[in-house]
């Protein structure tokens, strides 16, 4: 694949701006704010979670751009908090779902609004950001920091839409990965020197790297895996010809909720003491929330009823199965299937950074990372290598069928 990707002209240049914008993008989580001196940047870690965990959370979600108080300070957070306001904000405003089912401009809108609301989030937590870090500066000062802030997330707003249009895979998750492989392997530096040094320089990323490789895999399989249940036509005569009779595939996903619930809930794991019986409460409260997220969410990836409408509408059928009632009670029944597998192999996934975490020694006060970092590492890594990997695997064809199409 990678002779293939240097060899053709359009996957090459693809390639070179996607490398291209990686290097603008750390150049400004590198270049410094105004005013940013060395007391400036201690104010910052400390509001960022002094060291331990937390700290780790911070510089990992933001490349290290707090703790340098850089252009790109908050990296593409922003950009992320607000794709996910504006899905929730669709779900709950009658005004944005109706945008998003005009179809490629109604997204585009709804594409600009949520650009609109990471610059202002970017603002406002400049202005937070300004009162903590530069107490004694002037107005202008603070003017001059928060336009800064906010000018950088338009700038990585730009980034984004850059690799998205002439690169490789989707411009946020990309510069995600970029900024969490910039502070990640510093991580797990530090956590080999918290384990004593020596052979844990060499034991400890191990772990690391087969854990959260493990962890990718699960990931991309689950979401790549699919129950394709025959469906066959109806056959018709028409005078001594048969028509219709082939047979088809009608596809049952169960497994693209993904992470969407690992994360946030992995956060439990942070509040209580390690150890405790609170832990261990927690722990399974985090398990059960992923394997019920991921049950839940295979539920709605096809709608059986309107599936197996469709289907009889349209003259088809599931060999041995008769359709209506009985077709809709089949899907659902696959449906129940699917997403239970899928739903263990999410809890067990879910729990190897548990796992990787009390091997290192828990979360003690000085724990560069925890469970949280290790799966945001990891869902990142697939859901950025997912679309990259679909996208070079097509460029060939669109090359090749692009002239027939003029």
């Amino acid at each position: 694949m990678l002779v293939r990707l240097w060899r053709s002209p359009d996957l090459r240049r693809r390639l070179l701006v996607t490398l291209a914008v990686l290097v603008l993008f750390r150049l400004g989580q590198n270049l410094p704010l105004p005013g940013a001196d060395a007391a400036a940047r201690d104010r910052a870690a400390d509001l960022a979670g002094g060291a331990g965990p937390w700290r780790g959370l911070a510089e990992l979600l933001t490349g290290g751009g707090v703790s340098r108080l850089s252009v790109f300070t908050f990296g593409v957070l922003p950009a992320v908090a607000a794709t996910f306001l504006t899905a929730m904000a669709g779900l709950l405003v009658p005004r944005l779902a109706a945008l998003a089912e005009l179809g490629p401009e109604g997204h585009a809108r709804i594409a600009r609004l949520g650009r609109l609301v990471a610059v202002l989030l970017s603002a406002a937590a400049g202005v937070a950001l300004s009162y903590r870090v530069f107490p004694d500066a002037g107005l202008l000062a603070r003017a001059a920091v928060i336009a800064a802030l906010a000018a950088g997330t338009a700038l990585v707003l730009l980034l984004a839409g850059w690799i998205r249009l002439r690169g490789f895979g989707e411009g946020l998750s990309v510069l995600l990965l970029a900024q969490l492989a910039a502070v990640f392997p510093g991580q797990v530096r530090d956590a080999a020197r918290e384990a004593g040094g020596g052979a844990a320089y060499a034991v400890v990323p191990l772990v690391v790297v087969a854990a959260l490789v493990a962890m990718t895999v699960a990931v991309l399989v689950v979401r790549q895996s699919v129950r394709r249940v025959p469906v066959q036509a109806a056959r018709r005569m028409v005078g001594r010809r048969a028509y219709g009779g082939q047979q088809e595939y009608l596809p049952i996903r169960g497994g693209q909720g993904g992470y969407a619930m690992a994360v946030p809930a992995s956060l439990l794991l942070a509040l209580p003491a390690p150890g405790s019986g609170w832990y261990a409460a927690a722990c399974a409260a985090y398990v059960l929330l992923v394997v019920g997220h991921a049950f839940l969410r295979a539920g709605t990836d096809l709608d059986a009823e309107e599936a197996a409408l469709a289907l009889k509408r349209d003259g088809r059928f599931v060999p041995g199965i008769r359709p209506g009632a009985h077709t809709i009670d089949y899907l659902v029944y696959l449906q129940k299937r699917i997403g239970f597998a899928a739903a263990l192999l999410m809890g067990v996934v879910a729990l190897i950074p548990v796992g990787v975490v009390a091997l290192l020694g828990g979360y003690g006060a000085d724990a560069p990372f925890g469970v949280t970092a290790l799966l945001i590492v990891a869902s990142v890594a697939a859901g950025t290598a997912l679309p990259a990997v679909r996208q070079m695997d097509s460029r060939p064809a669109q090359e090749t069928y692009a002239p027939l199409l003029r």
